[in-house]
């Protein structure tokens, strides 16, 4: 088997268990968020958070709530968290136009 085959199944499953991880941290902070804000039962925001989490932008924007009104971190550092994607999926898009763009001109 190639080795260029098996560098990008690394990298695809890299993604998908960052995806996986930060999803986690952000269904916490999804549920904390709207415990805070509602003033209603764990259970009942938790029923919430998992209808949202994964949920694109809809699901980082919560969390960003929950993370800086509940856990008192800055907002920096939850947009890297929560929106560490957005830069990743434009820098691939980029990255492929580019190579198309530059395999088309031979």
């Amino acid at each position: 088997m190639p080795t260029y085959y098996l560098r990008g199944n690394v990298m695809q499953v890299f993604f998908w268990i960052a995806y996986f991880v930060v999803g986690i941290v952000q269904l916490f902070a999804i549920m904390d968020g709207v415990a805070y804000a509602l003033n209603i039962n764990k259970f009942f925001a938790a029923m919430i958070a998992l209808f949202i989490t994964y949920i694109p932008l809809v699901g980082s924007i919560a969390g960003v709530y929950g993370a800086v009104n509940v856990w008192d971190w800055s907002l920096l550092q939850v947009a890297v968290l929560f929106f560490w994607y957005v830069p990743v999926f434009i820098a691939v898009a980029l990255i492929g136009g580019a190579g198309e763009l530059f395999s088309r001109s031979r």
